[in-house]
C-alpha cells in the first residue's frame, strides 16, 4: 500500500497517522484487555464460591462481568474484520457468521444488562427490619458484610455483636448486610454499573449502525447524525463512571474503561479511513491534488 504525498491535504494526513500508529498501539490495547479478563474470570469465580448457584442462570449472574468482556471481544473482532478487512466481510460465507456472532455478542450485553438491573433493584430496597436470630442464626451459611464491594465473613457471634452495635442496620439479600454508609455505596456502585453497561451497549449499537450505514455510504441524515453522536455521549458517561470507580478505589474498573475506550478507538480510526481504504481496494486511489 503507498503512502500518502507529504502534499496531501490535511484530512490526508490524519489518515497518514492513523494508518502508521494504529497498528502499533491496537495489540497492545488487546493484549492488556485479554489479562483484565483473567482477572473478572477469577473475581466472578469468588462471587459464584460466595453466592452459590441453583440454576445456570444464578451461574451467568455470578459471571456477567467475564461474560461481558467475553461478549466485548467477540465483537471487536466482528468491528475489526467489518471496519478494516471489508473485501473479507463482502464474502458471504463469512459475513453471515459474522453478523450472527454479532447478534449472539449483544445478547450476552443485554443480558450483563438485565443482571445489573436486578442489582440495582435490589440495592434500592433493603430490608430496613430484620430479625436477628433469623439472619445470623441460619445453619450452615456463611454469612458477609458488605462495605465497597468486600465481602467479610460473619460468625454467628460476631453477626449477633454488630447488629446489636448497630454496625449493621440493613439487609441487602438472605446472606448479606451492611451499613447505612455501605447501604449507599453499594446504591451508588449498583447505579454506576447499571450507566457503564447501557452506555457500553448503546456505543456498540451505535458503532454497528455506523459500520451499517458506510456500508451503504450513507454519510448525510438523521440515522447518520445520530450514531455518529451516540459513542462519544456513551464515551463521556463512561468516563464519569471510570471516575467513580476510581473516587472508591477500584482501579482495576477504573484501568479497565479506559483500556476499552482505546479498543473503541482503534475501530473509530477504523471508520474514519474507512472511503480511503476501501477505495484503494477497489484501485480506485484518488490522486491528491499538489500544491
Amino acid at each position: 500500500m503507498e503512502s500518502s504525498p507529504s502534499t496531501c491535504s490535511p484530512s490526508g494526513e490524519t489518515v497518514s497517522w492513523q494508518s502508521r500508529y494504529q497498528r502499533y498501539l491496537k495489540w497492545p490495547i488487546y493484549g492488556l484487555l485479554f489479562i483484565n479478563f483473567l482477572l473478572y474470570v477469577l473475581e466472578d469465580s469468588q462471587t459464584l464460591a460466595r453466592q452459590g448457584y441453583e440454576s445456570i442462570w444464578d451461574i451467568t449472574s455470578a459471571y456477567a462481568n467475564s461474560l461481558d468482556v467475553a461478549a466485548w471481544f467477540g465483537l471487536l473482532l466482528v468491528f475489526e474484520v467489518e471496519t478494516y478487512w471489508q473485501h473479507i466481510y463482502a464474502i458471504r460465507r463469512v459475513r453471515w457468521p459474522l453478523n450472527l456472532m454479532r447478534m449472539a455478542c449483544f445478547g450476552v450485553l443485554a443480558h450483563t444488562l438485565v443482571v445489573y438491573t436486578g442489582e440495582l433493584l435490589s440495592a434500592a430496597e433493603p430490608t430496613k427490619d430484620f430479625q436477628i436470630e433469623a439472619f445470623c442464626g441460619q445453619p450452615d451459611t456463611t454469612l458477609y458484610q458488605l462495605h465497597n464491594q468486600v465481602y467479610t465473613p460473619l460468625s454467628p457471634q460476631d453477626c449477633h455483636e454488630r447488629v446489636a452495635a448497630e454496625n449493621l442496620t440493613l439487609l441487602l439479600n438472605a446472606t448479606t448486610a451492611v451499613t447505612d454508609e455501605g447501604w449507599r455505596i453499594a446504591l451508588t456502585q449498583a447505579f454506576v454499573s447499571f450507566i457503564e453497561c447501557a452506555s457500553w451497549l448503546a456505543a456498540g449499537l451505535a458503532l454497528a449502525g455506523s459500520a451499517f450505514l458506510r456500508r451503504r455510504q450513507t454519510y448525510t441524515g438523521r440515522a447518520a447524525a445520530l450514531v455518529r453522536r451516540a459513542p462519544h455521549i456513551s464515551y463521556c458517561l463512561i468516563i464519569c463512571c471510570a471516575l467513580t470507580w476510581g473516587w472508591y478505589g477500584k482501579f482495576l474498573y477504573t484501568y479497565d474503561s479506559l483500556l476499552w475506550l482505546g479498543g473503541f478507538a482503534m475501530i473509530e480510526a477504523n471508520l474514519s479511513t474507512w472511503r480511503q481504504r476501501l477505495q484503494q481496494l477497489m484501485g480506485r486511489q484518488k490522486r491528491h491534488p499538489h500544491n
